[in-house]
């Protein structure tokens, strides 16, 4: 699995990396918003990782602008952001799944299998 990570927080970006990549998964790091949806055009990864909080574009701008170009890679927000309402904000705007930071780096692995 070719994982898009959108995340700007290095230390939780490096973390993400070493864990999904021990697990099998082959992962491309973006640390900008504005990075991402050209990333995401190039490499066509299997799964996305997206973060709401990030420089330039914020994360729900991306995703819905993803998607309104047909970009269809499953999508998970890991965000701070963890209300009930930020979390149908974030599926509404095109992801499949939502997960609020704090989570387990083995339901985040088992989320993103399910999305395959």
């Amino acid at each position: 699995m070719h994982l898009l990570l959108i995340e700007d927080d290095t230390t939780m970006q490096t973390t993400l990396q070493r864990t999904l990549r021990r697990k099998g998964m082959e992962v491309t790091p973006i640390t900008d918003g504005a990075a991402a949806l050209p990333a995401w055009r190039k490499i066509k990864p299997d799964a996305v990782v997206l973060d709401l909080s990030l420089p330039h574009m914020d994360g729900l701008e991306i995703i819905a602008q993803a998607r309104a170009e047909g970009l269809s890679a499953p999508t998970l927000i890991l965000t701070a952001r963890g209300t009930v309402g930020d979390r149908i904000l974030g599926l509404n705007s095109g992801a499949d799944d939502y997960m609020p930071k704090p989570f387990d780096l083995d339901e985040l692995e088992a989320r993103l299998r399910a999305l395959r």
